[in-house]
């Protein structure tokens, strides 16, 4: 016979709703009280029925998160920083990803909003938001990141100051003709700022980035930077240094150019963005504009709790932009010990 939550408290010696609280965590139970309720019902073989709690609480212990893509590494480090939060706080954290298409996006917050869970997560794919406000309308705390949200709460990196703390970087270091290579997305807001910060330093240091010098492509993947250094090669006048809004995409542009017999840094620097974790141990180590991932994620899903532990989705906007700061490797042609 199953185990219910009854017989555990039986066997603890406290009644129901303690032995409830004990496991939900959303009251204070003394900690010597909830070792003994988690061990008789360890020695029940009883296992709290999430579910069941959220269609009693109106909600589950349980957030959702949609990212924009699984297989790229940049969303990991957002994903531990908003699952250590969600651990502290006895809740499950779940991920679903978009792959960058709205409707899939919809749909996984249609089927968290069906889930009950308490609050969600989400890097939108575009600008309009009205999704997530109709969402937070049907009383679901939404938290957008790494996109702004004029009317939402939102943690995201001042994509801008990226772009500008690169192109100062390559005037510093001499540039004066500056490539671009980003993701061609309409509406994608990051890599426009990142161009407009480009393009400011570059102003304001005597360079330029023409626009034949501006290669846009359909994803963010390592085929995708070598697309666009063949692109790239075919110049008859080609900048001296690039900067690529992806460290994915700066990979296969690097490994591109080296295959057609360019050197790295010194026929061409190249500028990374996102500072994934791998990028350091490239052959040739990429300099990029390092983003706090960990920390978007964790600011993200603290905010989040701030809306659920409060009951509040309609509050004053809570809204974070975090600084990027660039870091020095081979690929520009510079190293750290120079600046």
């Amino acid at each position: 016979m199953t185990a219910t939550i009854r017989d555990v408290a039986r066997r603890a010696g406290v009644s129901p709703i303690t032995a409830s609280r004990a496991f939900s965590g959303t009251h204070p139970v003394a900690e010597e009280t909830r070792r003994r309720v988690f061990a008789a019902a360890e020695e029940l073989g009883y296992v709290p029925d999430l579910l069941a709690r959220g269609l009693v609480r109106g909600r589950s212990p349980m957030i959702g998160m949609v990212v924009l893509e699984l297989a790229n590494p940049f969303v990991n480090p957002i994903i531990d920083g908003a699952q250590a939060v969600a651990f502290e706080r006895n809740y499950l954290l779940i991920v679903n990803q978009s792959l960058r298409r709205r409707e899939m996006e919809e749909a996984s917050l249609s089927r968290f909003r069906q889930m009950r869970v308490a609050g969600v997560l989400v890097a939108p794919v575009s600008p309009d938001l009205r999704h997530l406000e109709e969402l937070r309308a049907q009383g679901v705390p939404v938290v957008a990141y790494s996109r702004q949200w004029a009317n939402g709460d939102y943690v995201t990196v001042d994509d801008r100051e990226g772009g500008r703390i690169a192109g100062e970087h390559l005037v510093r270091l001499g540039h004066r003709q500056v490539g671009f290579v980003a993701l061609g997305e309409a509406g994608n807001t990051a890599v426009e700022a990142r161009l407009e910060g480009l393009l400011q330093a570059l102003r304001e240091g005597g360079a330029e980035c023409r626009p034949q010098w501006q290669v846009f492509c359909r994803h963010q993947t390592p085929e995708d930077g070598i697309a666009a250094a063949d692109v790239y090669t075919q110049l008859a006048e080609r900048p001296t240094a690039v900067f690529v809004t992806a460290d994915r995409v700066a990979i296969g542009f690097v490994h591109r150019l080296r295959e057609c017999g360019l050197r790295v840094p010194e026929d061409v620097a190249v500028v990374g963005y996102d500072d994934i974790h791998y990028s350091q141990f490239l052959e040739v180590p990429l300099t990029t504009v390092a983003l706090p991932k960990h920390e978007l994620g964790r600011r993200a899903a603290e905010i989040l709790f701030r809306r659920i532990d409060a009951n509040d989705v309609g509050g004053p906007p809570q809204q974070v932009l975090l600084k990027p700061r660039l870091v020095v490797r081979r690929s520009c042609g510079a190293c750290a010990e120079k600046r």
